[in-house]
């Protein structure tokens, strides 16, 4: 498939491209970074197989946007029914967080194919925001996880802040990167070749910790219930939260070693949208076991309701109560 053809960095970016760039906040920008879709499709006027790759992979670009907009969507709903009964669960905050941001990148991405849409380079600097909130969002929520199935460790808790603070740095890379509108790829970000291996700096000590925390929970639930410990991990979201973990791993690999060359960049994507499809899905189901607890416990109080019959009023006892109400009324007469 053509979106697949190989981008050579080299041949693509040629030496000394900065001294006819223009400048903003003292950052280079590649002329050809400052087309949106419309005016990079235009630009092969005349050739009309250039233009139908270009716009081939405008278009595979477009609906993964639409896809991760309708995740975003499903999980701005799904954290704000939560947030609107319980306003301190910390990861429906989080899952909100992300929510927006990826809901963000992709409207800027989507509206880049219209006449006057943004260009490919301020749609990067919008993903790189939400590329660097989106692991702080899934780290936070993990460290609460891993922080409380551990006793409240306040070692852990530590740990685990100090190791989610240099995220940030992926930004710094982000901005100062050139953005390129490439035929056969659309909008990519030609990142610096040392990136990759920081990324691989930052998330693996995180990650080992973390995968290091919920192991010990699978062994310690293991040793408790037996094969029924699985049934337990799916009810208090370890399930999920390894998960979680293990995605973050693929995919820091993923881009460190290059598997796709230039195209793992993509990969920074993918663990965005995995992370906010299993934490919504973690939230959701969450939401409906708490929902599950309730509904039982209402249907049981009537159902033993309906089965209260009303003592039945014989003829003696019914003759007994008029005399008494009759008896009352005489009273109530004599004393008025």
């Amino acid at each position: 498939m053509s979106f697949w053809i190989p981008v050579d960095r080299n041949s693509v970016l040629e030496e000394g491209w900065e001294k006819n760039a223009t400048y903003e906040w003292g950052i280079p920008m590649h002329p050809q970074g400052e087309l949106n879709a419309v005016d990079f499709v235009l630009q092969a006027q005349g050739d009309m197989e250039e233009m139908r790759l270009r716009q081939r992979s405008l278009i595979i670009q477009f609906f993964f946007n639409i896809m991760f907009a309708y995740l975003c969507a499903y999980n701005i709903i799904i954290s704000v029914r939560i947030l609107r009964k319980q306003k301190r669960v910390l990861a429906a905050w989080c899952c909100l967080l992300q929510a927006l941001a990826g809901l963000t990148y992709t409207i800027g991405a989507m509206s880049s194919g219209m006449p006057g849409g943004p260009s490919c380079r301020r749609a990067l600097w919008v993903a790189g925001f939400g590329m660097t909130l989106s692991p702080i969002c899934v780290g936070i929520t993990l460290l609460q996880k891993a922080y409380l199935v551990h006793h409240r460790n306040k070692r852990l808790l530590i740990v685990g802040i100090v190791l989610l603070l240099p995220q940030p740095l992926v930004l710094y890379y982000v901005l100062i990167s050139p953005a390129l509108m490439v035929p056969s790829a659309g909008c990519l970000l030609f990142y610096p070749l040392q990136l990759p291996w920081i990324k691989l700096a930052l998330d693996a000590p995180i990650n080992i910790i973390f995968s290091v925390a919920f192991i010990t929970v699978v062994y310690r639930q293991y040793r408790l219930f037996g094969t029924a410990a699985w049934k337990e991990l799916v009810r208090d979201g370890i399930q999920t939260m390894c998960i979680i973990v293990l995605s973050n791993i693929v995919c820091m690999l993923c881009i460190a070693f290059e598997v796709a060359g230039l195209f793992s960049e993509f990969f920074f994507i993918y663990d965005w949208v995995i992370t906010s499809a299993l934490l919504g899905r973690h939230l959701s189901a969450q939401r409906n076991m708490r929902q599950a607890r309730r509904a039982p416990l209402t249907a049981n109080v009537m159902k033993d309701f309906s089965k209260i019959a009303a003592a039945p009023l014989t003829q003696q006892g019914g003759t007994e109560l008029r005399e008494t109400r009759l008896e009352q009324h005489t009273d109530t007469q004599v004393a008025n």
